[in-house]
């Protein structure tokens, strides 16, 4: 914008779509000017001007610039700000900032939303945002649909897009062709991208965690001492990070945690070890409450939580208005609160068929013999209950008879504290030699196996995934389970 053009705007005064700041010490009511004007016809917001529309300008440093950008992801949907600073004088600019009207209202600012009235800006009465929430949820414009203009293709873990094509093709839900494309031509597959510009499905599902911004991609995992959310942590855990990473987390947490129930077959003279639920029911509920949470709501976590006598599973969330907590009980239609999120769960073969989650979950627990689980509406939310059959009230270890290679591999950890699956291997293959008649040498499918019993039976676990994955010893001073 040119000095006249800028002139000119300003010739027009303040009114129901432009507003004047001194400086930026008026950020915070600027960007509350900004949400007001996205709740209405949109606007231009200046900053350097005073009320008598004289400009004086202000300096603009990176600072300035940082400070800008941090209010500027205080606005909640992401909406498209023009941004221009217009020389004036030497060193001194006008901080020129506009928004068309928004096309996902209701918008908030640092979680309130704001209106414009005339010339003045307020806070947005609780009864208009109810009334603006109701007609956005009556949109078919969702908001994963949204572009999410500060992630570009580099934020994305390209090795879990990759992933996501090798398994979908041996589920035979895409043709083997689609190996051959590139991560753009992938993204455009699965309709995670817009124009170059990533939706926001896409950042859930693939973002890296270190570019991670969203608050909504986190997931609470904890362990509680008793039956109550007052009793004492064992376990407490938040973890951030895209959707396969969360599954990742919690299902290490669960192997960890899990009390371990053991019997002897009739036919059979080993003992045989089960978790006292059914992991497959666990993934089902977890896979269903990151493809049905209400990522619009910034203020909650998925969470996961163990007590002596259950686990729950919470995502924020009601139910649509077509479906009801016994309707989970039966055969459903399946009504998607993010469907660009599920299909993609679809076609990994995380979800076999739409609607018949909550079913699963009931048939494994009936399997086991175990208590069907209980679905109810709770804070806003659905919560998943699995009750163990026998509740438990103290904390114990499995011991479990190990070969001498799995002894091994424990010491090895009670040395070292962590290390890859490659550097266990490395020193077993050390440890044997002409002079050590015990053999200690294995596959490394060998030494896969061996390390998933050890952590089946508590001894160890999974830090981290794919490549920077290392196994760690369990420390005996937990009490975990």
């Amino acid at each position: 914008m040119d000095i006249d053009q800028l002139r000119s705007v300003i010739a027009q005064g303040e009114s129901e779509t432009v507003e004047f700041k001194t400086s930026t010490t008026q950020l915070k009511p600027a960007f509350e000017t900004l949400c007001a004007f996205l709740n209405g016809k949109g606007g231009v917001v200046c900053i350097g001007i005073n009320d008598q529309g004289k400009m004086i300008g202000q300096e603009v440093s990176d600072h300035t610039r940082q400070e800008i950008a941090r209010e500027l992801g205080k606005l909640e949907p992401t909406p498209q700000v023009d941004i221009l600073y217009t020389s004036i004088k030497e060193r001194k600019f006008v901080i020129f900032m506009r928004v068309d009207a928004g096309v996902h209202i209701p918008y908030i600012y640092n979680g309130r939303p704001f209106q414009r009235n005339q010339s003045s800006t307020m806070r947005m009465s609780q009864h208009r945002y109810n009334q603006l929430l109701m007609m956005a949820r009556q949109s078919p414009y969702a908001w994963e649909e949204i572009i999410a203009p500060e992630y570009s293709q580099s934020d994305l873990e390209a090795e879990e897009i990759y992933k996501t094509v090798s398994d979908s093709i041996k589920e035979n839900r895409i043709p083997a062709s689609a190996q051959k494309e590139d991560v753009q031509s992938i993204l455009e597959r699965f309709n995670l991208i817009k124009d170059r510009g990533l939706k926001r499905a896409a950042i859930v599902l693939y973002a890296r965690q270190a570019s991670l911004k969203l608050v909504q991609c986190r997931i609470k995992l904890a362990r509680f001492r008793g039956t109550n959310k007052l009793g004492e942590f064992i376990d407490n855990q938040q973890i951030q990070g895209n959707a396969f990473n969360l599954l990742t987390e919690a299902d290490t947490f669960l192997r960890r945690h899990l009390p371990i129930t053991s019997f002897f077959s009739g036919d059979q003279f080993k003992r045989i070890d089960k978790f006292a639920l059914p992991i497959m029911a666990i993934r089902e509920a977890l896979v269903n409450a990151i493809c049905h949470r209400d990522y619009a709501d910034r203020s909650t976590d998925i969470s996961l939580a163990i007590f002596d006598d259950r686990l729950e599973i919470w995502n924020s969330g009601l139910l649509p208005p077509k479906l009801t907590v016994d309707d989970l009980r039966r055969a459903h239609d399946s009504v998607l609160r993010n469907t660009l999120i599920a299909n993609v769960f679809y076609v990994r073969g995380y979800i076999e068929k739409w609607g018949i989650g909550t079913n699963k979950m009931i048939d494994f627990c009936k399997m086991e013999g175990i208590p069907e689980p209980i679905f109810e509406e709770r804070s806003g939310g659905l919560v998943v209950i699995f009750r163990f059959k026998t509740p438990i009230s103290q904390p114990s270890r499995v011991t479990n008879a190990m070969n001498s290679r799995q002894e091994k591999i424990v010491e090895f950890l009670k040395e070292v504290k962590t290390a890859t699956k490659q550097e266990i291997l490395k020193y077993l293959t050390s440890q044997t030699s002409t002079t050590k008649p015990q053999t200690f040498s294995a596959s490394s499918k060998t030494i896969l196996r061996d390390l998933q019993y050890l952590q089946t039976i508590g001894l160890v676990y999974l830090k981290g995934q794919h490549r920077s994955a290392v196994w760690v010893l369990q420390d005996r001073n937990e009490n975990t389970l």
